[in-house]
């Protein structure tokens, strides 16, 4: 009886066994698809909870989701198949020591989970931000046909300095800036592409690079920042209306112009302001905006004019009588480079920009993931870009917001002070899948295959984030030399990381101070400094000669001293300090060490705040 039981159970157990685990597996490889709907639905119930307790405006260049800032305050800056395969500039070393690693693997590809707007009627401009970085003429006549192939309809030329202002306007250019002949080479070659044209030329805010000259620096709102030009003195409409003439007749067939007025954080603060009866700061920008917005339609009436979005945002729904005005006469382009744009604007933001005849949005393929950045990484653009085709719908849906365009923006540096981001040769990876999404709506694994290989050129799919493993990676597309020197800057960083953890352990502070080492280590750390030079020097040479390809000869320069040569100078001065001290260090002084026995002391600065205004 016993072992009839024990025959009958374990028979149970062999049929119910093989049952079980198939189920378990089978649940396993459908995985994605059973939890992604839930997920799906989920996220998209918290959306529509939350959208009310969205702030509507954020502070420009900020990609990470942080609470809003508010705009009054001052501005808050923004977050290889074989070596054989590999160009001929790459350290031999760097070669080595990459090729033994593998790409970490990644799955950028999601589901779709929300609608997105149909962008085939939307114009797609992509932003040449030339106040850092400006490439050679050249380098547009490969690059156009290639924006175009991506599906480009314009461009969106930000000059700055670079543009050759002429008679009293001349000591704004650039040393190196574009001549009259190079501006009719761009618009000749956008003209053969098929391409449109919007200058960007600055009325308001963002005029550092002419209010820092001591010619023009009492036309500043606040004496203290080159930023913002004052509306409160007539000599400063005298200027701007003499850059608009001279940019106009450099381009005098263009159909739109973008007036910029972003970000202008200082009003009412020049003296002169008292003796002018303006309602309040809101009133102020407004009658500013409208009286440049005038002189430009009275040169030419049909010109379409566009401003950022973000001062309009605080007055669309304010009950200004002169608002009305404004709106005839602009187009907000709304902007944002944050993952994820669907809840960054709320209802009551997208109602007050409905009362526009259309409105553009703009994302980001570089420039948006922080003030010293050197590689655009594909996902976090790709996502931007994504989902505000999904914000997109939602707008035009709820509000009836007619959005017509998108500029897809490129900065180069976040302010005309600050330093070189990314450059635009190495982020067109980035700039053409922001453009395919856009023609397409979503990226899928097929999509992903056909850009990376078909488009790009690239031998392997494009690094979507950063990733400590770095492998190498051979392209084709306009400026892919940059492209794969930017590999080598990652790969090379992670090395000098790795060589200079292990140099920091046995050569410190205090033995550079008292000249007292530890022989053996020492002859160790400066092996692995020897290599580490050797390849440092390798890759300056190669950046500069590649540099020159696209750029002036003053970037190559730039750049490394931005990125690089703090970590070289570092290296050859640990190199200098092994090599003199294993000269001459033969004997050790008795502990305690000379000059090191008295307490440390730090005097404090004798400063307020209110002494640096």
């Amino acid at each position: 009886m016993f072992a009839r039981r024990n025959l009958r159970r374990n028979l149970m157990i062999g049929i119910c066994l093989p049952i079980i685990l198939l189920s378990l597996f089978v649940i396993h490889q459908n995985r994605d698809i059973v939890f992604t709907e839930q997920l799906s639905h989920q996220q998209h119930s918290h959306f529509l909870q939350n959208i009310d307790n969205v702030h509507p405006s954020r502070s420009k260049r900020y990609t990470s989701q942080s609470q809003p800032l508010d705009i009054h305050t001052d501005k808050q800056l923004q977050n290889g198949n074989t070596m054989a395969n590999l160009m001929a500039y790459q350290a031999p070393i760097v070669d080595f020591y990459n090729n033994q690693r593998h790409l970490q693997e990644y799955n950028p590809i999601q589901p779709i989970r929300h609608p997105v707007i149909d962008a085939k009627n939307l114009e797609r401009f992509v932003h040449l931000d030339l106040k850092g970085a400006a490439p050679k003429i050249d380098y547009f006549t490969d690059l156009f046909p290639f924006l175009r192939q991506l599906g480009a309809t314009g461009l969106l030329i930000e000059y700055e300095d670079m543009f050759p202002y002429s008679d009293y306007l001349s000591i704004i250019r650039h040393g190196l800036a574009y001549s009259k002949n190079d501006i009719q080479q761009i618009l000749e070659l956008a003209r053969i592409n098929n391409l449109k044209v919007m200058p960007l030329l600055q009325v308001y805010g963002h005029l550092e690079y002419v209010l820092k000259l001591k010619e023009f620096m009492h036309l500043r709102e606040d004496r203290r920042y080159p930023q913002v030009i004052t509306p409160c003195l007539e000599e400063s409409y005298k200027l701007i209306f003499e850059m608009i003439d001279q940019m106009l007749s450099l381009h005098p067939s263009i159909p739109y112009l973008h007036m910029g007025c972003d970000e202008v954080y200082y009003r009412l603060v020049h003296p002169q302001c008292v003796n002018l009866h303006f309602r309040d700061e809101a009133d102020l920008f407004i009658r500013h905006v409208t009286r440049v917005a005038k002189y430009i339609k009275s040169k030419h009436p049909n010109i379409k004019l566009f401003i950022w979005h973000d001062m309009l945002s605080q007055i669309v729904n304010s009950g200004y009588n002169n608002i009305t005005e404004l709106v005839e006469l602009v187009v907000p382009m709304v902007w944002t480079y944050v993952d994820d744009v669907k809840t960054w604007f709320d209802d009551r933001f997208w109602m007050g920009f409905s009362m526009f005849h259309e409105v553009w949005v703009a994302s980001s393929f570089k420039g948006s993931s922080g003030e010293i950045t050197t590689m655009s990484y594909i996902g976090h653009h790709q996502r931007n870009q994504q989902t505000w085709l999904e914000a997109m719908y939602t707008a035009s849906f709820r509000h009836r917001v007619n959005f017509t365009g998108i500029a897809v923006t490129g900065w180069s540096r976040y302010d005309h002070m600050l330093s070189l981001c990314e450059l635009l040769p190495s982020s067109i990876p980035s700039l053409t899948y922001a453009l395919q999404t856009i023609v397409y709506g979503h990226i899928n694994n097929t999509q992903n295959v056909t850009i990376s290989r078909s488009l790009l050129g690239c031998d392997r799919t494009p690094l979507w984030e950063k990733s400590a493993d770095i492998n190498f990676i051979s392209c084709s597309f306009p400026g892919h030399e940059m492209y794969e020197m930017m590999y080598q800057y990652d790969g090379l960083t992670h090395i000098y990381d790795e060589t200079m953890s292990f140099v920091r352990l046995y050569v410190t502070d205090i033995h550079l101070r008292q000249n007292y080492i530890h022989y053996k280590r020492s002859q160790e750390c400066l092996q692995r400094l020897y290599s580490l030079e050797d390849q440092m020097i390798y890759f300056i040479d190669s950046f500069q000669r590649i540099c020159l390809k696209f750029f002036t000869p003053d970037i190559g320069p730039e750049w490394l001293q931005t990125y690089f040569m703090r970590k070289l100078k570092e290296v050859q001065n640990r190199v200098n300090f092994i090599e003199r001290t294993l000269k001459t260090q033969t004997s050790w002084l008795q502990r305690p060490l000379p000059n090191n026995t008295a307490p440390i002391a730090i005097k404090r600065r004798n400063f307020t705040i209110s002494s640096l205004l």
